[in-house]
């Protein structure tokens, strides 16, 4: 249904799944962090112990900012994940300081934010993966045959960043679509991933950004 132009989605590995913490943010820019140093998978539990720091006063069940992860991911960075793996169930997690020594540690320093969605496109087709934080629809929840359908309702103030790792064409319609992958594990859409129209993103991208 989709004829495939670019596809990085190889390149990130498996999808890994952020389970009940509001950590999508993390897991995006700890996406974008590994692709860009060309590494495994880094360490999002390390990315949120720096970023609950940035501003203080971050306490258990909070998520995070753009501006927080970009701020930890610059410095200090991420070391791989094996060194220290992300815990699921741990809401907490972010307030315990990592062990120390953990080496080497990848960093982003320059960042980018505010891409319009001509920008996320371009940029995927040069090679790039690139983060987008969406206004999240009940079809989000419930790809159908790896694709999310238009949704022009929203569920108010819920939000969700992904990566932007292809761009395809339908082939009926002609419309541009995205591969995005998320932060709920394999069983979500395609292995972790989903063909999402322009049109869906155009209504409902809030941002996109990229490290």
């Amino acid at each position: 249904m989709i004829e495939v132009e670019v596809n990085h989605s190889a390149l990130l590995g498996p999808p890994r799944n952020q389970g009940r913490r509001p950590t999508c943010l993390a897991f995006t820019t700890s996406d974008l962090n590994a692709f860009a140093n060309a590494t495994a998978h880094l360490s999002v539990e390390f990315l949120c112990h720096h970023a609950a720091k940035v501003d203080g006063g971050w306490e258990p069940g909070d998520g995070f900012t753009v501006d927080q992860v970009f701020a930890a991911v610059t410095s200090p960075g991420q070391p791989e994940e094996v060194t220290y793996p992300y815990r699921a169930e741990a809401h907490d997690a972010p307030l315990q300081a990592p062990p120390g020594g953990l080496i080497p540690l990848y960093r982003s320093p320059s960042n980018a934010r505010a891409l319009a969605l001509s920008e996320v496109v371009a940029l995927v087709r040069d090679g790039r993966a690139v983060g987008v934080v969406v206004a999240v629809t009940k079809s989000l929840f419930y790809p159908i045959d790896g694709m999310v359908e238009f949704d022009p309702f929203v569920i108010p103030d819920q939000f969700h960043a992904m990566v932007a790792v292809g761009v395809g064409t339908h082939r009926r319609t002609s419309e541009t679509h995205i591969y995005l992958r998320n932060s709920w594990g394999a069983g979500w859409g395609n292995q972790g991933h989903a063909w999402v129209s322009e049109r869906h993103l155009k209504l409902h991208m809030q941002e996109g950004f990229s490290v």
